[in-house]
């Protein structure tokens, strides 16, 4: 099988680096030269602090894909939260769940978005992360096939090359899911690393892939191209923390007033994501690629609706993950290993959502 793999990985190298996003930081957009109008839409630029006033605190979150699960930080930075809540943010996209959770664990990152095994596969190897909150507790990864495909059913699949972010993120946790409720086995497939969700996409809808799982609105895109859907996180009933926001141990104790600011700003920020349906597409579209309006909207409807204004990760749902892992360490955790729900539960006993208007 690795063998197999490995093949297949040169043989779609080609591909995979031409769509590929990049691992280290992407830089802020430039700012308009002096006399320059800024661009259409943008944001004014936050005034300097006023003289004896407490300067903004530098802030890193990565997230793992360019799609609406993980815009709470894209919100908070261009609507100003994080300004108001003391925070100069820099968010940037690394591809790869496993990937972006290492990162966070090394300190590259203070703050990561990125799928809940990842994470929690890290803390079962003796790292240090902890999931502060998650946007949804049902999996919202697809199996796909592309337009004109022959496949069928999963069950089809067998022997076929299928597109994953990466070994060891939810995408390649849902295909596994999706063939053990089909009968199959992994063995059965021949599972390729893509590097992440918009490279599956491309691949996908290039033909280079015979099927592909992705997730959010990424499902929307590839169906919008003739895509068709095998099997989804919703049909399954898969519980499955979704958009977990991690940190690590080591900062909580280290600066646990400025987490809490941080977790206040997020929670902000869901907020603001349902209340100004107009300045939040207009944020989505900055940061997904300039979607189309109609699509936009449904994006936009769909992950409203889903996002908690409360986001705690749900215990079953956590659980429902930790069930799932085959490692013989895994029967020694429980959810409370995973997860600090502190922050949110004192955001919920202060009132803040009542100040904010939160539902």
């Amino acid at each position: 099988m690795k063998l197999t793999r490995l093949a297949l990985v040169a043989g779609l190298a080609a591909l995979l680096l031409a769509c590929q996003a990049p691992a280290a930081r992407q830089a802020p957009p430039a700012a308009p030269a002096a006399g320059q109008p800024a661009p259409a839409g943008a944001q004014p630029a936050a005034a300097p602090p006023a003289a004896g006033a407490r300067p903004l605190q530098k802030l890193t979150v990565a997230y793992v894909a360019p799609v609406e699960t993980f815009s709470i930080p894209w919100i908070a930075k261009e609507a100003g939260i994080f300004t108001k809540h003391g925070f100069d943010a820099e968010v940037s996209l690394l591809t790869g769940s496993p990937r972006l959770i290492q990162s966070v664990i090394a300190g590259d990152f203070e703050y990561g978005l990125a799928g809940v095994t990842a994470s929690m596969r890290a803390r079962m190897q003796g790292a240090d992360p902890v999931i502060l909150a998650a946007g949804s507790n049902y999996s919202n990864q697809a199996v796909l096939v592309p337009a004109g495909s022959t496949l069928n059913r999963v069950q089809d699949l067998k022997g076929r090359t299928i597109g994953v972010a990466q070994y060891g993120s939810e995408s390649e946790t849902f295909l596994q899911i999706a063939l053990a409720n089909a009968g199959m086995r992994s063995e059965d497939v021949q599972m390729l690393q893509t590097g992440g969700h918009p490279q599956t996409l491309a691949a996908l809808l290039s033909g280079n892939l015979e099927a592909g799982v992705l997730g959010s609105s990424m499902v929307l895109s590839a169906e919008r191209a003739g895509a068709v859907r095998l099997a989804d996180g919703r049909s399954l009933k898969v519980l499955s923390p979704g958009g977990t926001l991690s940190t690590t141990r080591r900062l909580i104790e280290r600066d646990r007033d400025a987490v809490l600011r941080f977790m206040r700003a997020y929670v902000e920020g869901i907020q603001y994501f349902k209340a100004d349906r107009e300045d939040t597409i207009r944020i989505l579209q900055q940061y997904m690629g300039g979607l189309p309006p109609e699509e936009m909207d449904v994006i936009y409807a769909a992950a409203r609706d889903e996002f908690q204004s409360l986001p705690i990760p749900r215990e079953d749902a956590v659980q429902a993950v930790l069930d799932r892992e085959e490692a013989p360490e895994a029967r020694a955790f429980r959810p409370s290993d995973f997860v600090d729900a502190s922050f949110l539960q004192e955001i919920e006993q202060s009132g803040f959502l009542r100040q904010i208007g939160a539902n």
